[in-house]
C-alpha cells in the first residue's frame, strides 16, 4: 500500500502557499479599495472648493469682462469727447481769425477817423505862431510827435504830409504882402521849423541820405528827440522830408532877397566916388542904415532861434 503522507503535506502545503497567495491579494485589494475609497472620499469633501473657485473665478472674468468693455466704452467716449474738443477748436479758431481780422479793420477805420479828427486840431494849431520852448520850435515838435504817433511816416497813402506843405507854402506866400520886417519874421519862423523837421527826420528815418543833422540845427534844439525809434520811411514821408529842405532853400533865399533889397542902395551910394558936392553925414546914415538892417536881420534870425549853421 502506498505511502501518502507526502503527496499529503505537499499538497497541504501548495493549498496554503495559495491561500496565504490569496489573503496576500485579498489584502492588497482591499488596501486599493481603501485608498481608492479615501481619494474618492477627498475628491468629495475637495469638490465644493474647487466648484467654489471655479464658480469665484467664473465672477472674476465676468468682473473682468464687464470692466473691459467699460473701458473701452469710456475710451470710445473720449475719443469722441477729443474729436469734439478739435472740431470746437478748429471752429473757434477760424472765428477768433475772422474776429481777429474784423478787430484789426475796424481799429484801422477808428485809427484813420481819430487820426482824421487830430488832423483837424494840428493844422488849426500849427496855423498859428506857437512860438518856441526852451529854444526849441513848438510847431516843428508837435508836427513831429503827431506823425510819429501817427505812424505817418510808415503808410504808404496820406495826406497829412500835403497839408503841412499847404500851410508852410501859405504862410510864406502870405508873407509876400507882409512889410519887409513882418515878413523876415514870418519866413525866420518858418525856417526855423522847417529845419527842425528836417532835422529830427533825419534821425529817425533810417539808412536815410539827406543833409546831416548837424549842418542845419543845433544839437540842443533836437537832443531830447535823439532817442527816438527809428522807422523805415514810406514814399510820402520822403517826398515831405525833400519838401522841407525845398522850403529852407526856398525861404533862406528870399530872406537874403530880402536884407539885399535893403541894403543895396545904401550899398550903391556908398560906393561912388567922392564928388566935390558929397555930403559926408549923409554917406554915415548910408552906412548906419546897412549896419540897422544887418542888426536887424541877426536879431530876428536869434529871436526865431535859427542856428548860425544854417546861416
Amino acid at each position: 500500500m502506498m505511502d501518502l503522507e507526502p503527496f499529503t503535506e505537499a499538497v497541504t502545503r501548495i493549498l496554503q502557499e495559495a491561500l496565504h497567495a490569496m489573503c496576500l491579494l485579498a489584502e492588497e485589494a482591499k488596501a486599493d479599495v481603501i485608498r481608492e475609497q479615501e481619494t474618492a472620499r477627498k475628491a468629495i469633501e475637495e469638490a465644493p472648493q474647487v466648484i467654489k473657485e471655479n464658480s469665484e473665478d467664473t465672477e472674476k472674468f465676468n468682473s473682468l469682462t464687464s470692466e473691459v468693455e467699460a473701458l473701452k466704452a469710456s475710451l470710445q467716449s473720449e475719443r469722441q469727447a477729443a474729436e469734439d474738443l478739435r472740431n470746437a477748436f478748429s471752429e473757434a479758431e477760424a472765428r477768433n481769425s475772422e474776429l481777429a481780422t474784423n478787430l484789426e479793420n475796424v481799429t484801422r477805420r477808428v485809427d484813420q477817423l481819430c487820426e482824421s479828427e487830430s488832423q483837424e486840431v494840428l493844422v488849426k494849431c500849427i496855423s498859428q505862431n506857437l512860438g518856441y520852448d526852451g529854444g526849441k520850435p513848438v510847431a516843428a515838435c508837435v508836427i513831429y510827435k503827431c506823425l510819429l504817433h501817427w505812424r505817418s511816416f510808415e503808410v504808404e497813402r496820406t495826406n497829412i504830409f500835403d497839408r503841412i506843405v499847404k500851410i508852410i507854402a501859405s504862410a510864406i506866400e502870405v508873407s509876400d504882402s507882409y512889410k519887409v520886417s513882418d515878413n523876415n519874421e514870418v519866413l525866420a519862423y518858418w525856417l526855423s521849423n522847417s529845419a527842425m523837421l528836417v532835422c529830427v527826420l533825419q534821425r529817425t528815418f533810417r539808412s536815410s541820405t539827406m543833409l546831416s543833422s548837424k549842418g542845419l540845427m543845433s544839437g540842443v534844439l533836437v537832443s531830447y528827440l535823439d532817442r527816438q525809434s527809428q522807422v523805415v520811411p514810406k514814399c510820402p514821408a520822403m517826398l515831405f522830408k525833400k519838401q522841407l529842405i525845398d522850403f529852407l532853400q526856398k525861404i533862406y533865399g528870399m530872406m537874403r532877397d530880402n536884407l539885399k533889397k535893403e541894403i543895396l542902395p545904401h550899398l550903391e551910394y556908398c560906393k561912388q566916388a567922392p564928388w566935390p558936392f558929397s555930403n559926408p553925414k549923409e554917406r554915415i546914415v548910408h552906412w548906419q542904415r546897412i549896419v540897422g538892417s544887418l542888426r536887424s536881420y541877426l536879431n530876428i534870425m536869434k529871436a526865431n532861434n535859427v542856428s548860425l549853421r544854417i546861416r
